[in-house]
């Protein structure tokens, strides 16, 4: 089974401007015409109990989005996924990880050689996790079941993080695109 990951940077000028969803809209948009000829505005969609947003008349179509900083990704799978990218920032490392991790991993990731790194993984295969699931931020962090289905830490540039999960192993293909924006 195949994944496709597109991704885009949102332009200089629009940085720092609330311009992700739209971004990620946009993103999610050309992916659906480039990979199936499909025009987002004739694709009606719905949410799930907790918010995640599905395609009505195409329920073995998947896709999920995430940005941060100033990339948005949009992966797109003939099976449930969830995707989440971060940008390493400095916070209190400690203090977070009580609510992210189970306690007998929170030593671990403060003693890593990258402290930022080991906790910005977690962070992304948590929050991955619960995109896939559809349970978002319902979910306890520190009790997600990482032996349930497959995940992958994505390879992205120096400074950020990605994870993608799924029911199954995926074959990934990325895709970079500009996106205007008005």
């Amino acid at each position: 089974m195949e994944a496709v990951i597109y991704i885009t940077e949102i332009p200089g000028q629009y940085e720092k401007k609330n311009m992700e969803h739209m971004t990620g809209e946009k993103l999610l948009g050309e992916a659906l015409y480039r990979e199936y000829g499909l025009k987002l505005s004739f694709e009606p969609r719905a949410k799930g109990e907790h918010g995640k947003p599905f395609f009505t008349l195409r329920p073995k179509l998947h896709y999920n989005i995430s940005h941060s900083g100033k990339y948005v990704v949009c992966v797109m799978a003939d099976q449930e996924v969830g995707i989440d990218i971060q940008q390493h920032k400095q916070v209190n490392f400690e203090k977070m990880l009580q609510k992210l991790v189970p306690s007998e991993m929170v030593s671990e990731i403060i003693g890593a050689e990258d402290v930022s790194a080991a906790f910005f993984e977690q962070w992304v295969l948590r929050e991955a996790y619960t995109k896939w699931t559809g349970e978002g931020f319902y979910k306890d962090f520190r009790k997600i079941p990482m032996e349930k289905g497959h995940h992958v830490i994505l390879d992205m540039e120096p400074g950020y993080s990605g994870a993608l999960w799924s029911a199954d192993p995926l074959d990934i293909r990325w895709e970079k695109v500009e996106i205007s924006l008005p």
